[in-house]
């Protein structure tokens, strides 16, 4: 087996947002490394043997982990995330991929010192910059960044679209985030930021810590404000103006980012639809109405919304696209 690749134990605590910030950090290099868009492909009765071995290995040693981690299903549900476990043990994210290609691209250029990631896929996608920090982006978001930010006075990256950020702290070399002519300068922070090219306004929310966003005012000066948590700024571009409003106040999408916990135990679909709608504040809507009659039974624990529809998508076979504040799951859904 790969040496690079994570040991069995720590891909379950990542799975379960059990692991240590450094063994987070050891999963999400490796991820980030593995060509997802590779041309390699597996036949049918490829799939139908690494099936089997997954299930036999699920019945040997896997029983027990799911009863500590408290995700406890069906035994349907219960085969397709034990296996999602091994498959990563094994490194082979291709079988997740067999009917959803991975349009994310990440371009790099080796006589370049930077790298291109954009979202081409209608869900958010989790990115770790080379410091840790993490950024959620939604489609269509892109961002530029140096391969290493060592030896840099900043940590200083190009972003374009929407997108949340988890910055890892370092006082020493503050974080910031270029869009257009608008600046954030951070220190170790969450924060959402909405800056497309198409829309009039530009956007900062904090969820946690604190920014300092540098805009224009006038052909050469610059205007400075200082957002402390539950704010946001209101940029406008024509008029060079900006408004700060508080979240409780504003139309933001802070809920999307806070980290929640929450179980359900055979609860109908529809039920858990109206629970994360009051929660995040989302639309969500099935394309194949048989979704509605699945059951989950699981616990999530201090998860993002992200997170939760990925776990969903697992448990359930579902997919998910993502359009501003609506969400729709498709998938053959369950029988009633």
């Amino acid at each position: 087996m790969n040496s690079d690749i994570p040991s069995s134990q720590i891909l379950k605590k990542y799975l379960t947002n059990s692991c240590t910030s450094q063994e987070r950090a050891i999963v999400d290099a490796w991820y980030q490394k593995l060509n997802l868009d590779s041309a390699e492909s597996f036949s049918a009765s490829d799939e139908s043997e690494l099936y089997q071995r997954i299930q036999s290995q699920i019945q040997q040693s896997e029983s027990s982990f799911f009863e500590k981690t408290r995700i406890t299903f069906r035994i349907w549900t219960f085969i397709r995330a034990a296996a999602a476990v091994i498959i990563l043990s094994f490194g082979l994210l291709y079988f997740l991929q067999i009917h959803s290609k991975n349009n994310t691209t990440a371009k790099t250029n080796a006589d370049s010192p930077f790298v291109t990631f954009t979202n081409n896929q209608k869900k958010i996608i989790h990115y770790t910059l080379p410091d840790h920090s993490i950024v959620w982006l939604q489609p269509g978001a892109s961002l530029i960044h140096p391969k290493d930010f060592k030896l840099k006075k900043n940590r200083e990256i190009r972003f374009s679209g929407e997108g949340f950020f988890d910055i890892s702290h370092d006082k020493k070399h503050p974080f910031i985030v270029n869009c257009g002519r608008v600046k954030t300068l951070v220190l170790g922070t969450t924060f959402n930021i909405r800056a497309n090219n198409n829309e009039s306004t530009f956007q900062v929310s904090v969820v946690t810590g604190s920014v300092c966003v540098s805009t224009p005012k006038g052909k050469n000066k610059l205007e400075k404000i200082v957002l402390q948590p539950k704010q946001q700024a209101i940029y406008e571009k024509a008029s060079q103006n900006v408004k700060v409003n508080l979240l409780k106040n504003a139309a933001s999408n802070q809920q999307n980012w806070q980290s929640v916990s929450m179980a359900f135990n055979e609860t109908p679909m529809i039920a858990v639809a109206n629970r994360l709608q009051r929660t995040f504040k989302i639309k969500i809507e099935f394309a194949n109405l048989n979704i509605k009659k699945c059951r989950l039974k699981v616990d999530f624990n201090h998860q993002r919304l992200p997170e939760i529809l990925d776990m969903i998508d697992i448990l359930l076979g579902t997919t998910y696209e993502i359009d501003g504040s609506r969400i729709t799951l498709k998938g053959d859904g369950c029988k009633g």
